[in-house]
């Protein structure tokens, strides 16, 4: 059962998501914003975190039909959104409509940068998940051009410049494409660990000091994955509340940022994974 404080916490943060609801059937970044699909993703995860039910399903399936496709990116978050209505034909659909941009996709460009690559690894983590759902091959060499970037630190990224995100991203796309096997679980695991703060909260590189909303994310579903626990849960639970803005969103660390949907996607899905309700009696 719910404590009374989580649930006046999920009020809040219904409240923060319901403003960003457009009423046409999607969800917007901010109240004066366009509906798109990544806005839409975040919101339908995040009520199904806090377990708040959306009562216009429906329209929001029309929206997502209806949404024009023009990247990996809109795919992905359509496909996921109709995924958590579960819109199956429909999302079979938008697949098959789209299997062009999914192996055109299927490159990894030379990067010179931290970002990029991070970039990078989203980008294909998101179309491993896309070429699993509609039972297309992912390209072998892709993998072996992935696998090439593991560090010595057990992290992924440029040579020697390993970061958490970078990892997250990599052993998800393993996880997906049924392809662990092919890294060190434990120097991975190592990795994360160092990256995690007794303190509270997950840095993207073990000799950074200052702890990231998404980094905890990245670093508690990258131990999941690989059936780990956190070391410090209670820490890491304090550290996700401490981020708490008074208009019900999260901001990126303890000390500032402004709220985003984003934002409160990791911290309701990081309080969720770590079973905040359990720490909460009252």
């Amino acid at each position: 059962m719910v404590s009374e404080y989580l649930q006046k916490l999920y009020q809040r943060i219904w409240d923060f998501v319901r403003e960003r609801y457009s009423g046409e059937g999607g969800f917007m970044m901010s109240p004066v914003d366009y509906p798109n699909p990544a806005a839409t993703y975040y919101s339908l995860s995040i009520l199904e975190n806090i377990g708040i039910n959306f009562e216009e399903k429906e329209r929001c399936v029309r929206w997502l039909s209806n949404f024009k496709i023009d990247s990996i990116y809109s795919l992905y978050y359509v496909v996921k959104s109709l995924i958590l209505l579960n819109q199956q034909s429909i999302l079979k659909k938008k697949l098959l409509e789209n299997v062009g941009l999914i192996k055109k996709g299927m490159f990894f460009p030379s990067v010179q940068r931290i970002y990029e690559i991070e970039q990078e690894f989203r980008r294909l983590y998101f179309l491993s998940e896309l070429s699993n759902l509609i039972g297309y091959g992912f390209e072998e060499d892709l993998i072996k051009r992935i696998l090439t970037h593991v560090n010595e630190d057990g992290g992924f990224g440029l040579i020697g410049h390993s970061t958490l995100t970078s990892t997250y991203y990599v052993v998800s796309a393993l996880n997906v494409l049924d392809k662990l096997s092919l890294i060190d679980k434990r120097k991975v695991i190592g990795y994360v660990r160092e990256c995690e703060r007794p303190e509270g909260g997950f840095v993207t590189r073990p000799e950074n000091i200052l702890p990231y909303i998404e980094y905890t994310y990245y670093g508690i579903k990258t131990l999941e994955i690989f059936g780990e626990k956190v070391n410090f849960p209670l820490e890491h639970i304090k550290f996700v509340l401490n981020c708490l803005n008074k208009d019900g969103g999260f901001r990126r660390t303890v000390t500032l940022g402004i709220s985003n949907l984003e934002n409160v996607y990791y911290a309701s899905s990081s309080l969720k994974t770590l079973n905040a309700d359990k720490f909460f009696l009252w």
